[in-house]
C-alpha cells in the first residue's frame, strides 16, 4: 500500500507547471486503489501545484465541493498565475450552488488566459449554464461563411462573445455554399442581414497550379473574391471579415514556390496583396500568415481536413476567434484605451526602493533587462498610435521618478503617462481616480501588475477592467497583450495620434483650475479656439469612431457604421457638423458630433456627442448654438430632442432643459421653440472658425 501511495505522490510531484493530466491519472488510481485518504495525508504538506491540485481533486471526492473550494482556491502556477482549469473547476462549484455571476467572473478569467482549444471545449457547458452571469453590452449578429466546416469556430467564437458581454446571433449555412448565399437573391443571410460576414476561404478556393504558366490564374482567384464583395455590398450593410490566404502546409516544388514568379506560394501572396490594395473600408482582413507565424502549432491539420472539412486546425481556432472578435469590438467602438502599470518587476526588474537605480534591471547588459527594454519599447509604440498609459505604483514618487527621468535605458518618459499615481494607496483607489481625473469609464482600462494579490483585489473591486495574468516576465506582458488584442485598431486617425497629448493637456488644465479656483478665468487662459464644419469623406472616420466610443456626453447614444454615416452625410434630409477644438495647451483634435434630421419647419436632434476630455469648456453651449442658427436661417421654427438615459450618460440628463428644450411628453421627447427662446452667451462663439 505504502509504494503504490509513493507512487501516486512521486506522479503528482513530477507534473511541472501543467498538471492536469498527472493528477487526473494520480486521482483514478487513488479511487481505483480504494487509497484517497492515505493519499490525502501524503500530500496535506507538500506545497507544489501538483500536490495542492490533487489535494483538492480528492478532498472534493471525499467531503464535497463546498469544502475543496478554499483548496482549489490556492491552485495556482508556481509564478502565481491562475490556472484555467481550476478557474474552471471552481466556477463548477460556485455554479451549483447557485452563485452563477461568480462563477462567470472566474470563467471570464480563464477565457481571456487561455488559447486551448480543448479547453473551450471544457468550458462551453459550464459557461453556457452561466449565461445571465456574463451580462449583456451590444447585440451583434455574425454570419460564417466557409468553405470548410464552422461549427468548431463557432462554437469558440460564442464563448468569446459571451466573454465579453456580447449577445451574438450567429447564421451558419451549411461549408461551401458561400458563393450561393452572397449571389442568391432570397438566400437566408439576405433575410439575417448580418452586421459582420466571416468569409473564410483557403488556398484550394483560388485554384491555383503548383507552378503557372502566368498571372491568369491568380488573377481569376482576385476577380471572383471582389465580385463576392461587391455582390455582399449591393444587399447587405455589415462589414466584411476575411481571412487572406496563407500558402499550403505540403508543397512539392519546395523552395521553388516562392523563387519563381508563377510559383504557388509567390501567386498567393501576389493574391493577398492585390486584396489588401482592394480593400475598402467595408472589408477588414486578417494577416493569417502573421498569426500563423506566431502561433505554436501548425496552421493545417491533414487529417482534420480529410475527415471533417476543418480549416485551419482545431488548435488555431482560439487565437483564430480573438482576432475575430477584437476587430468586431474595434469597429464597435469598444476596443480598450487606456492601459494602467506598475512598475517593479513589470516595467523593470527589482525594487527602486531597495536595490537604487544601479541594482535594477533595464537594458543591457542584462539579457532580463533587455526584455524589459523591448517591453518599455512595445508599450511606446503603443502610445504613439493612441493609446493611453497611465501609472498606479505602490513606491516613494521620487523613487520612480528618478528612473522615469534619469535611467540612460529607460525608453518611457514622465511625459508618456496621462496619469500618475505613485504613492502607498490601494490600487484600487488610484484605479478610480485615474478613470475620474480623465473622465473615462473603468470598461476602458487593462490593468497590468506582476503581483497576484494586487490582481485579485483590482478584479474583485473594479469587474469593468481587464486584469490579465503576468507574472515579473517581461516577455510574458507582451504576450499577454498581444494574446488578448484589447487595444485593437482597423484604422488609424489624427486624433488618435493627438490623443496622448490632449489627455496629458487635460490633466494639466485641470491642476491650473485647481490653482486659480475661477472657472471663468480658468477658461479664458486656455486661449481655445473652436473649428466646425459639415462632416465630408475626410472626417467621417473620425466622426464614425467618437459615435461609437463616446458614451458619457452622449444624448441618443446612437451607433453608425460608416456606410450610415456616409449615407447621411450625403443626403439633404440630415445636417450633420464635427467640431474640432484647440487651446495653448494641446490640438485635441475631433471632439464633437452634431446630426439633425431637416425637415421645413421642424429639425430633429439625431446624434449630439463630445468627448469626454473636453466636458466643461462651454463646447456644448457652441454646438448648440450653431444648431439653432443654422435651423433659424433655414426656416425652422422648432427643434425636438430626445434625451435616451444609459448608465453612462445622466450627465447630459439635464442638457436639453438647460438650453430651454421644454418636455414634452413626459418620456424624454424635448421641443425648443427657436422664435421665443434667449439663447445663452458662448465666449467661444467668437473664437471659432468654420470649416467651409
Amino acid at each position: 500500500m505504502t509504494v503504490n501511495v509513493e507512487a501516486i505522490g512521486a506522479l503528482v510531484e513530477n507534473s511541472g507547471t501543467d498538471p492536469r493530466r498527472a493528477v487526473q491519472m494520480a486521482t483514478a488510481m487513488a479511487v481505483e486503489r480504494r487509497l484517497e485518504r492515505e493519499v490525502l495525508r501524503a500530500v496535506e504538506s507538500r506545497t507544489t501545484v501538483g500536490a495542492r491540485w490533487l489535494r483538492a481533486a480528492l478532498t472534493e471526492r471525499e467531503s464535497g465541493p463546498d469544502a475543496a473550494l478554499p483548496l482549489w482556491d490556492q491552485v495556482v502556477a508556481p509564478n502565481g498565475c491562475e490556472i484555467p482549469d481550476v478557474l474552471l473547476q471552481r466556477a463548477r462549484i460556485l455554479a451549483r450552488g447557485g452563485d452563477t455571476n461568480a462563477a462567470a467572473s472566474l470563467i471570464r478569467i480563464a477565457l481571456e488566459n487561455s488559447r486551448e482549444f480543448e479547453f473551450f471545449i471544457r468550458a462551453e457547458t459550464i459557461a453556457r449554464k452561466c449565461k445571465v452571469g456574463f451580462g449583456r453590452k451590444r447585440k451583434v449578429k455574425v454570419a460564417l461563411l466557409s468553405s470548410s466546416t464552422t461549427s468548431l469556430l463557432r462554437s469558440v467564437l460564442e464563448l468569446q462573445f459571451l466573454r465579453d458581454g456580447f449577445e451574438a446571433e450567429i447564421y451558419e449555412p451549411p461549408f461551401g455554399t458561400y458563393a450561393q448565399e452572397l449571389l442568391t437573391a432570397k438566400s437566408g443571410l439576405r433575410a439575417f442581414q448580418p452586421d459582420f460576414i466571416l468569409l473564410l476561404l483557403n488556398w484550394r478556393d483560388l485554384g491555383l497550379s503548383s507552378i503557372a504558366a502566368d498571372d491568369t490564374e491568380g488573377g481569376a482567384a482576385i476577380v471572383r473574391i471582389r465580385d463576392l464583395w461587391r455582390a455582399a455590398g449591393k444587399l447587405l450593410s455589415g462589414k466584411i471579415i476575411q481571412l487572406t490566404f496563407p500558402p499550403p502546409m505540403y508543397d512539392a516544388t519546395h523552395a521553388l514556390s516562392s523563387l519563381m514568379v508563377h510559383g504557388k506560394s509567390r501567386m498567393i501572396r501576389r493574391v493577398n496583396d492585390a486584396l489588401y490594395q482592394a480593400a475598402q473600408d467595408r472589408v477588414l482582413l486578417i494577416d493569417s500568415e502573421r498569426i500563423a507565424a506566431t502561433f505554436d502549432g501548425t496552421w493545417e491539420d491533414p487529417l482534420m481536413w480529410s475527415s471533417a472539412k476543418v480549416y485551419p486546425a482545431p488548435a488555431v481556432l482560439p487565437t483564430l476567434g480573438e482576432h475575430i472578435v477584437s476587430l468586431i469590438r474595434a469597429e464597435m467602438g469598444l476596443s480598450r484605451k487606456l492601459l494602467v502599470l506598475d512598475l517593479d518587476n513589470t516595467l523593470w526588474g527589482g525594487v527602486i526602493g531597495e536595490d537604487g537605480m544601479n541594482g535594477i534591471q533595464l537594458g543591457p547588459p542584462s539579457a532580463l533587462g533587455e526584455r524589459y527594454q523591448e517591453f518599455q519599447q512595445y508599450l511606446k509604440n503603443l502610445k504613439e498610435r493612441g493609446m493611453l498609459l497611465a501609472l498606479a505604483s505602490k513606491n516613494n514618487p521620487e523613487d520612480a521618478e528618478e528612473v522615469l527621468r534619469r535611467h540612460p535605458n529607460c525608453v518611457l518618459r514622465p511625459q508618456d503617462f496621462v496619469s500618475s499615481k505613485v504613492n502607498w494607496e490601494s490600487k484600487v483607489d488610484n484605479i478610480r481616480g485615474i478613470a475620474r481625473e480623465l473622465r473615462l469609464g473603468l470598461d476602458s482600462f487593462v490593468f497590468l501588475d506582476d503581483n497576484p494579490a494586487e490582481r485579485s483585489s483590482v478584479r474583485r473591486e473594479l469587474p469593468e477592467v481587464i486584469v490579465p495574468e503576468i507574472s515579473g516576465e517581461p516577455a510574458e506582458s507582451i504576450a499577454a497583450l498581444e494574446r488578448g488584442l484589447y487595444f485593437q485598431a482597423v484604422r488609424l486617425t489624427e486624433e488618435d495620434r493627438v490623443r496622448n497629448a490632449s489627455y496629458f493637456a487635460s490633466a494639466h488644465q485641470a491642476e491650473q483650475l485647481n490653482s486659480i479656483g475661477n472657472l471663468e478665468d480658468y477658461l479664458a487662459g486656455l486661449s481655445m479656439q473652436i473649428e466646425h464644419g459639415p462632416i465630408d469623406e475626410e472626417t467621417s472616420i473620425r466622426a464614425t469612431q467618437l459615435i461609437n466610443k463616446t458614451n458619457q456626453f452622449n444624448l441618443t447614444t446612437p451607433r453608425y457604421s460608416l456606410e450610415e454615416l456616409q449615407a447621411r452625410i450625403t443626403s439633404p434630409a440630415f445636417w450633420c457638423r464635427w467640431y474640432r477644438l484647440k487651446d495653448r495647451f494641446a490640438d485635441h483634435g475631433l471632439i464633437g458630433v452634431l446630426i439633425a434630421h431637416v425637415a421645413e419647419k421642424q429639425w430633429s436632434v439625431d446624434a449630439w456627442l463630445m468627448s469626454c476630455r473636453v466636458i466643461g469648456r462651454e463646447v456644448e453651449s457652441f454646438m448648440f448654438l450653431d444648431l439653432a442658427e443654422c435651423a433659424r436661417e433655414a426656416g425652422a421654427d422648432q427643434i425636438v430632442a430626445r434625451y435616451r438615459p444609459t448608465e453612462k450618460n445622466g450627465l447630459v440628463a439635464q442638457l436639453l432643459p438647460r438650453f430651454g428644450f421644454r418636455e414634452s411628453d413626459g418620456t424624454g421627447s424635448f421641443v425648443l421653440d427657436l422664435s421665443t427662446t434667449k439663447f445663452p452667451e458662448c465666449k467661444l462663439l467668437h473664437e471659432s472658425r468654420r470649416s467651409k
